[in-house]
């Protein structure tokens, strides 16, 4: 099972937390990922889509969207995102200068280094980042990252717990061009994800977004981002919750007012909450 990242990052810890007996295999990129996945239909992906403070991850919206049709959200998990700050053993918090992490995870626990006048370094994820401060013998610098990173990499726990939220989770899809053998969700939810483009007039939207009105399905998701080619103009990204028998009329209604439309994924299981 494909993720971006290294060992430790919070993509791995969601295959081994749902899938324990899985080969966890970290790639430098999400469009590597993807690539992937579109090379081999044997495989399956497991991608970050949206964090529960900080909104969509676009960059995997956007390539799912411009991937192989074949390729489909076959469920969703979520992963709790613990924070914790990481160092090298002998170094003390009054010693920190410099954090580096993934940017979300900078972001997701801005109000605990803020405060303290660090500076920020990007990687391009949180074990990443926990891997290159082990490495490095720059002083002052640490690391963001999950506890799990921190014991992987020989480094010290200065600070847990510190994200600005205590709820803090991210959803994710795994992905796969065929079916995986999950099914059925414990908790009876299940989703269907559309993007789509609708003419440039009053109430096109409108008008797509109704037949799921009138079809008694309730939308998780109204997202809009920009149009591939046309300046200045949308796409449109919806998440519906229901099975696909629910909906296939109501979606073959929908699909009538779209210019354009890819279905990323039909009646998903959505595995927890």
């Amino acid at each position: 099972m494909f993720y971006q990242g290294e060992p430790g990052s919070y993509s791995e810890a969601a295959i081994l937390n749902h899938w324990p007996h899985a080969k966890a295999i970290g790639l430098p990129s999400f469009s590597e990922v993807v690539a992937r996945l579109q090379s081999d239909e044997s495989v399956v992906g497991l991608l970050p889509i949206e964090n529960a403070y900080r909104g969509p991850v676009y960059e995997v919206l956007d390539l799912f969207t411009g991937a192989s049709p074949a390729l489909e959200i076959r469920a969703e998990v979520v992963q709790p995102v613990e924070l914790a700050l990481l160092a090298r053993p002998g170094m003390e918090l009054n010693d920190v200068r410099v954090v580096r992490s993934h940017p979300q995870a900078l972001m997701q626990s801005r109000g605990f280094w803020q405060p303290k006048g660090w500076n920020t370094e990007p990687a391009l994820d949180t074990a990443g980042s926990a891997r290159e401060v082990s490495e490095s013998d720059r002083p002052g610098v640490a690391a963001i990252a999950s506890q799990r990173a921190g014991a992987l990499y020989g480094l010290n726990v200065l600070a847990s717990n510190i994200h600005d939220h205590t709820d803090n989770r991210t959803r994710f899809w795994l992905i796969a061009q065929r079916p995986v053998g999950i099914s059925v969700s414990p908790l009876g939810l299940y989703k269907t994800s559309i993007v789509f483009d609708v003419p440039n007039v009053p109430g096109s939207l409108v008008k797509v977004l109704m037949h799921f009105s009138n079809g008694g399905l309730n939308l998780n998701k109204v997202e809009s981002r920009p149009r591939p080619g046309v300046p200045f103009a949308f796409r449109f990204w919806i998440d519906v919750a229901g099975r696909s028998e629910q909906m296939a009329s109501v979606v073959e209604q929908a699909v009538g007012e779209m210019e354009w439309h890819r279905v990323l994924g039909s009646g998903y299981p959505v595995l927890d909450q």
